[in-house]
C-alpha cells in the first residue's frame, strides 16, 4: 500500500466546510494535487462563455445548448459533421446549431470551425501513426488558422466575432513563441479593466506567460492576481505562475484595498507555515474576502497537523516518517502513558509554541466574527470550537457549537458532531455505559455523512485510531483494539501489515492478555450486544475501507475491497488460535491445547500461512538434530501441544528415558524459536531483526514483533528454554550418541543466542572472547567418535571448515 504525504496527518477539521468547489484545489496538501481537483469543477466560466454565445445569437439559444455544442462535443466530431451536412442531425433540435446554420449566421459558424480546429491542432497526435510526415506539425496546422483570424479582423464588423478572433491569435500567438504579437492582440482587444467577458481574463493569462519569460516578476504578479480574482478556471494556473519572492513590488501595481487582499491571498495559498501576518492584512484590507475561510481553513489544519498527528499516528507533523533518532519503541502504542507524557523536550517545546500560535490565530477570528462584512458566522463559530478543543477547552467549545444556526447544513452538522465527539472524552469517562452509548450515537451520525470529507485525508477511520489511543491510555486493551482495527485504511508510525488474516489480530497479538482474550471470544459469542459493542464488531464501512492510492488513474484512485466488508472483530477461530498462541509464549501449555482443541484439525493446513511454516516434525527423535524431523501430513497445533505437554511429564520423572525426554522437549522449544523450521507456532510473521526496537534502521515496513519481542526475547530469540532443557538432558547422563547430539545443540542454540544480543553473524562458532564456543570444542573433543559427530560434519560443512582451520 502506497500513501500519499496528506493521509500521514491528522485533519479533522473538515476542508470542505468552505462550499466554494473553485478553491478546493488549495486545501492544505502537501503536494497540491491538481491532477485530482479540476480547476473550475462547476465549469462556472464554461457557462460565463456559453451566455455570451446565447446572448450574441438572442432568443432562442440557450446555454445548455451551446455548453453541449463547445463543450461537450469533441472538435473532429464537430468538424466531421459539418463537413457532411449533419450537424442538424447530430445536435436534434439545438436552438445554437439552428442559428448557426442560418445564412446570416454564417461568420459565427465559420469562427466556430477555426477554433475547433486549432483545439484540434492543440491536442490531437503529433504523429497518430508514427510517419513522421510534416503534415502533422503543429506549427504546419496552425499557421493556416493565424493568418485567416487575422484577415477575418481587418474585414469583420462585428465586434463579438473580432474579439473571439483576437483571442484566437492570442492563444496561438503565445504557443507558437510570438510573445510580442499575443501582447499586442491582447492589449488592443482585452483590456483589463472591461471584464464583462470571460475572455478577458483568460486571454490576460496568455499575457501574463510571455511577460514572466519577458524579466521582471511584479507586473506580471500583479496581473495574474488579478486573473485569479476575475475568473474560476485559470487559479491553479496562476497558483503555479505566481512569486511571491517580492510582494511589496508587486503590491505597488494594485489600485485599491481588495486588490491587495488577492495578493496576499495567493501568497497565503502557497504558504504552508505559518500564515498569520497575511491573514491580518487580509482582514483589515478586505474582512468580506471569499478566500479568508478559505485560509483560515488552512491555518487550521496546520495547527491539527503540528499538534495532533504525532499524538494519533505517532508521525512527525511535517515528516511522515517521524524524522527523529528514537526508537520505534518510543511511538509504539501499549505503554502506560501517553506520548506527549514521555520525555521527549522538542516534542514539547514546539507544542507550546503551536498552542501559543494557536491563541493568535483564534483571537483574529473572534475579532473577525465582529465585522458586518464577514458572513460566514456558522464557519468562524465552528472555526473557533475546534480552536478550543485543540487547546482543551471543552466547555468554551461547547459554547460555540451552541450558537450555530444552520442546523439543515449536513456538512455544517457533520463539523458540529465531529467537534461534539472529540470534546466529549474531555468532559465525561469513556469508561461508563453511558459515554459509551454517546460516542456510539456520535460516530453513527459522523458515519452517515462521512462523504462529505476529503477522503484523502481519512479523516473518519482516523477518528477510530484516536479513539483507539484514548482507550488504550485507560488500559482497555479489547475497546482499543476494536477501534484500531477499525482504522486499518490509517498509516501509522510501525509494522504496516499485508495479511487480511493478521491485520485483524495485529494488535491483540501485540497488546492483548489471557484475560483480554477471553473477553473478545465472549464478546464475539455474544448476540444481543449494546450500540457501543455493535459499532466496535459492526462490518467495516466504506468510509472506514476506502483507500487512495495517488499513483492510480482518476477513475481509479478511491476503491475499496469488493464483497464482504470484514468486521473489526476477529473470527472465533482467530481468537482460539490467538489465545492459545499467547498461551504457548507463557509456556502454560494446558491452556494453549485448550484453545487449539476448539479449532478443526484442518484448520493449520487451510487458514493463512500456517501450511508453509508448520510443516516440520518439531521434535524428530532422539537418534537425529532437531532440524532432521519428518515432514508432517497435518499441521495441528494442538498435537504439537499435546506431545510437549506429554514430554514435560516425563522429563520430570528420574530414569532411562528421562535425558530423551528432555532432549525431544528441547529441540520442541528451538524449533519454535525464531531461528527454528516452526517459529509460527511462536510468532504470525518474521522478517531479518524482526526484535529491533527501530533503532537499527530497519524500515518500518518489515514484520515487528515489538513488544513481544521485548517480552519474550530471552524465550523467542535465545531460546532460554531449549537451552535449559538441552543443559537438562545432559545432566542425565544420556548415551554418548544423545549427548553428542545434545552438546552440539547446546552450542549451535547458545551461538544464535550471541547472534540475537550482538545483531550479526559473524563469529558465530566463538565465544565473546572469539574462542571456540565451549560446547563446539567440547562436541570435537569429546564425541569425535560418535556418529552423531560424523553426521553434523556431513550436514554442517561450514562447522567442518571451521574445525579444519583450527
Amino acid at each position: 500500500m502506497y500513501y500519499v504525504l496528506d493521509e500521514y496527518r491528522i485533519a479533522w477539521f473538515n476542508p470542505n466546510l468552505v462550499e466554494d468547489p473553485a478553491v478546493y484545489s488549495f486545501h492544505l496538501f502537501e503536494n497540491i494535487p491538481f491532477y485530482y481537483y479540476q480547476p473550475d469543477p462547476e465549469k462556472k466560466d464554461y457557462w460565463r462563455n456559453c451566455q455570451e454565445w446565447a446572448n450574441y445569437l438572442g432568443s432562442p439559444v440557450k446555454a445548455h445548448e451551446v455548453f453541449k455544442v463547445l463543450y461537450q462535443t469533441s472538435p473532429d466530431v464537430f468538424l466531421t459533421a459539418e463537413l457532411d451536412h449533419q450537424l442538424g442531425n447530430l445536435f436534434p433540435g439545438n436552438n445554437f446549431i439552428k442559428k448557426l446554420l442560418q445564412a446570416r449566421h454564417a461568420e459565427a459558424l465559420a469562427y466556430l470551425k477555426l477554433a475547433m480546429k486549432a483545439e484540434f491542432a492543440h491536442f490531437s497526435s503529433e504523429d497518430p501513426w508514427g510517419f513522421n510526415e510534416p503534415l502533422f506539425d503543429f506549427h504546419r496546422k496552425i499557421t493556416p488558422l493565424i493568418r485567416i483570424a487575422k484577415e477575418k479582423i481587418k474585414k469583420l464588423n462585428d465586434s463579438f466575432l473580432i474579439r473571439r478572433y483576437a483571442y484566437q491569435l492570442v492563444v496561438q500567438y503565445h504557443y507558437t513563441g510570438k510573445g510580442k504579437q499575443c501582447l499586442y492582440y491582447c492589449n488592443k482587444y482585452f483590456d483589463l479593466n472591461q471584464t464583462a467577458s470571460i475572455l478577458v481574463p483568460w486571454a490576460q493569462l496568455y499575457k501574463a506567460g510571455v511577460m514572466t519569460g519577458l524579466g521582471p516578476q511584479n507586473e506580471a504578479n500583479y496581473l495574474l492576481s488579478r486573473i485569479f480574482d476575475l475568473c474560476e478556471s485559470k487559479k491553479n494556473r496562476v497558483y503555479y505562475l505566481f512569486n511571491q519572492a517580492d510582494l511589496e513590488a508587486t503590491l505597488k501595481f494594485s489600485k485599491n484595498a481588495h486588490e491587495q487582499a488577492i495578493i496576499y491571498t495567493i501568497a497565503g495559498l502557497k504558504n504552508p507555515g505559518r500564515n498569520l501576518n497575511n491573514l491580518k492584512k487580509i482582514v483589515t484590507l478586505d474582512p468580506g474576502s471569499r478566500y479568508l475561510p478559505q485560509l483560515l481553513t488552512r491555518e487550521i489544519n496546520k495547527l491539527e497537523n503540528w499538534i495532533l498527528t504525532p499524538q494519533v499516528t505517532f508521525f512527525g507533523g511535517d515528516n511522515p516518517y517521524g524524522g527523529t533518532a528514537k526508537p520505534l519503541i518510543d511511538y509504539m502504542p501499549g505503554e502506560n502513558y501517553a506520548l506527549l507524557n514521555k520525555d521527549i523536550s522538542y516534542l514539547k517545546k514546539n507544542q507550546a509554541k503551536d498552542r501559543s500560535y494557536l491563541r493568535e490565530v483564534r483571537n483574529l477570528i473572534a475579532s473577525l466574527m465582529r465585522d458586518p462584512k464577514f458572513t460566514t458566522q456558522d464557519f468562524g463559530h465552528l472555526a473557533l470550537a475546534h480552536l478550543f478543543y485543540l487547546d482543551q477547552q471543552p466547555v468554551q467549545a461547547k459554547f460555540q457549537l451552541q450558537k450555530i444556526t444552520k442546523e439543515q447544513n449536513p456538512t455544517v452538522q457533520l463539523q458540529k458532531n465531529i467537534i461534539n465527539l472529540l470534546i466529549l472524552p474531555e468532559i465525561a469517562d469513556i469508561t461508563s455505559p453511558q459515554t459509551k452509548a454517546e460516542i456510539a450515537h456520535s460516530f453513527k451520525k459522523i458515519r452517515a455523512h462521512a462523504h462529505l470529507l476529503d477522503a484523502k485525508l481519512r479523516a473518519y477511520p482516523k477518528l477510530m485510531l484516536h479513539f483507539s489511543r484514548l482507550y488504550q491510555q485507560k488500559g482497555d486493551v479489547v475497546t482499543a483494539g476494536l477501534f484500531y482495527n477499525r482504522s486499518q485504511a490509517v498509516p501509522v508510525n510501525g509494522f504496516t501489515w499485508v495479511s487480511s488474516y493478521y491485520g485483524n489480530i495485529h494488535y491483540f497479538d501485540r497488546f492483548a492478555s489471557l484475560s483480554d482474550l477471553d473477553r473478545l471470544i465472549e464478546l464475539a459469542k455474544k448476540k444481543n450486544r449494546t450500540s457501543f459493542e455493535t459499532l466496535l464488531t459492526d462490518s467495516l464501512s466504506i468510509a472506514e475501507r476506502t483507500k487512495y492510492l495517488s499513483y492510480l488513474a482518476d477513475d481509479e484512485r478511491f476503491y475499496y475491497d469488493e464483497g464482504d466488508m470484514p468486521s473489526a472483530l476477529p473470527s472465533l477461530e482467530q481468537l482460539y488460535d490467538l489465545k492459545g498462541t499467547i498461551a504457548f509464549r507463557q509456556n502454560r501449555l494446558l491452556e494453549a491445547l485448550s484453545s487449539f482443541e476448539k479449532l478443526p484439525k484442518t484448520y493449520w493446513r487451510d487458514t493463512y500461512e500456517f501450511n508453509d511454516y508448520l510443516q516440520q516434525d518439531i521434535f524428530a527423535d532422539a537418534q537425529h538434530f532437531s532440524w532432521e524431523g519428518a515432514q508432517l501430513k497435518i499441521f495441528n497445533k494442538a498435537d504439537m501441544v499435546r506431545r510437549m505437554i506429554q514430554l514435560q511429564r516425563q522429563a520430570r520423572q528420574p530414569g532411562s528415558k528421562q535425558a530423551e525426554a528432555c532432549y525431544l522437549l528441547a529441540n520442541a522449544y528451538y524449533n519454535t524459536s525464531y531461528w527454528g523450521k516452526a517459529w509460527m507456532m511462536f510468532s504470525y510473521g518474521k522478517s531479518i531483526f524482526d526484535y529491533s526496537d527501530g533503532s537499527t534502521g530497519v524500515s518500518h515496513l518489515h514484520f515487528a514483533f515489538y513488544p513481544n519481542a521485548k517480552t519474550y526475547f530471552n524465550v523467542y530469540y535465545k531460546m532460554s528454554r531449549a537451552i535449559g532443557y538441552y543443559q537438562k538432558a545432559l545432566s542425565c547422563k544420556p548415551n554418548s550418541e544423545l549427548a553428542a547430539r545434545t552438546t552440539y545443540m547446546l552450542g549451535h542454540c547458545i551461538s544464535y543466542a550471541n547472534v540475537a544480543d550482538v545483531g550479526t553473524e559473524d563469529g558465530f562458532y566463538v565465544d565473546q572472547k572469539g574462542d571456540v564456543s565451549s560446547f563446539f570444542s567440547t562436541f570435537r573433543t569429546k564425541y569425535s567418535h560418535t556418529l552423531a559427530y560424523q553426521e553434523c560434519l556431513k550436514t554442517c560443512p561450514e562447522l567442518a571448515d571451521y574445525f579444519k582451520s583450527r
